[in-house]
């Protein structure tokens, strides 16, 4: 029997893109091979999905859902310091990821930025710093006891 993989618990806000479009979720935990997020309309099991924080974009298929949490499997392993830097990356840039006004959207993954759905994205960011802090604590803490 295979063992389960070790889970951080975080708080990060980001955006997913499906089948529907973009949408803003939640990052609440990660793991080496995959993540749980929250989201308003969580896609189906099966579905492939796009979580982009900042910079940088995470590939997986959605593996369960119950309400509005679901189960993501990435593609690749999660680099778990890259995806603080583009949380730290986004909070220092105050980047919104509105579309750019006048322009046309790409359909490239690369140059396609998500539609924010909220009005209160100042929320979001806070609780990405909040998570960041949390996680520098937490790093210092267990490497000097």
């Amino acid at each position: 029997m295979q063992s389960r993989e070790s889970r951080r618990e975080v708080v990060i806000p980001a955006q997913m893109r499906s089948k529907g479009g973009w949408c803003d979720v939640t990052i609440r935990n990660i793991s080496p091979h995959g993540m749980m997020l929250l989201a308003p309309f969580p896609p189906r099991p099966g579905t492939y999905v796009e979580v982009r924080k900042a910079s940088l974009a995470l590939a997986g298929r959605v593996v369960w859902v119950k309400g509005k949490t679901l189960g993501i499997q990435l593609l690749e392993r999660l680099n778990f310091n890259a995806l603080l830097r583009a949380a730290n990356e986004s909070w220092a840039a105050g980047q919104g990821g509105t579309p750019r006004k006048g322009g046309r959207r790409s359909e490239s993954p690369a140059t396609d930025r998500p539609a924010r759905r909220t009005p209160h994205a100042l929320r979001g960011w806070l609780l990405a710093g909040v998570a960041i802090a949390c996680a520098g604590t937490a790093a210092i803490t267990l490497w000097h006891p």
